[in-house]
C-alpha cells in the first residue's frame, strides 16, 4: 500500500508535514509529489521542502490513497489546475481513498465530489461545495472514500484518521500515542 500527497508552492506545512510524518510512523508508504516544474517546493512559511518525485517521475495507478494540503497552494495553483482534478478524478473513479484539509477539500466540492455529502474545511472554501452538508463544527469528517478536515490545527486528527481508514484504529491510536497527542 502507498499513497502520495500532492505539493504545490504555498501549501501549508504543518498539513503536509505532520500526516507524512505519522503515516510514515505507521510503516505506511507516502510519496511527496512535486506539483511545479522543479522537486522543491516553497511551503506557506517559505521553507523549501525537496519532494521525492515530480508528478511525471511517478504512474498515478500504482498509489492507493492521495492527499491534498491546504494553504495558498489551493486557490493559487490546485483550483485551476486540470492536472490535480484530473489526479482527484481517477481516485474518485476507482473509490481510493480522498484526504482533503483546511482549503483542499474545496477541490473536491468544485468537482462536485461532495454533492450531499458532509465535510470539513476551512471557514470560507465552504462555498465551493454548495451542495455539500458543511459539517461547521467539525474539526474531521470521514464520509465514504472522503476525509476532509479544517485547519492545521486539527493535522493530528486528520492523519490519525487517515491510518485509522488504512490501517485500523489499533494502529491509528499507538501512533498518537508514541508522540504524546
Amino acid at each position: 500500500m502507498k499513497g502520495l500527497i500532492l505539493l504545490a508552492n504555498g501549501f501549508e506545512d504543518v498539513e503536509a508535514i505532520v500526516p507524512i510524518d505519522l503515516i510514515r510512523r505507521g510503516n505506511i508508504r507516502i510519496d511527496t509529489i512535486s506539483m511545479m516544474s522543479q522537486k522543491t517546493v516553497i511551503s506557506k512559511s517559505k521553507i523549501g521542502y525537496l519532494a521525492d518525485y515530480l508528478l511525471e517521475e511517478i504512474n498515478i495507478s500504482e498509489y492507493d490513497f492521495l492527499i491534498i494540503p491546504g494553504g495558498g497552494a489551493v486557490p493559487n495553483y490546485h483550483l485551476t489546475s486540470a492536472v490535480t482534478k484530473n489526479i482527484v478524478n481517477n481516485f474518485q473513479k476507482d473509490k481510493k481513498l480522498i484526504a482533503t484539509i483546511c482549503a483542499a477539500p474545496s477541490i473536491l466540492g468544485e468537482l462536485g465530489l461532495l454533492d450531499n455529502e458532509p465535510f470539513s474545511c476551512f471557514p470560507g472554501f465552504e462555498d465551493y461545495a454548495k451542495k455539500g452538508n458543511y459539517q461547521k463544527d467539525a474539526r474531521v469528517v470521514v464520509f465514504n472514500n472522503h476525509i476532509t478536515s479544517k485547519a492545521a490545527g486539527t493535522s493530528f486528527e486528520f492523519a490519525y484518521e487517515i491510518i485509522k481508514y488504512l490501517k485500523g484504529e489499533t494502529l491509528a491510536k499507538s501512533i498518537l500515542n508514541s508522540v504524546y497527542y
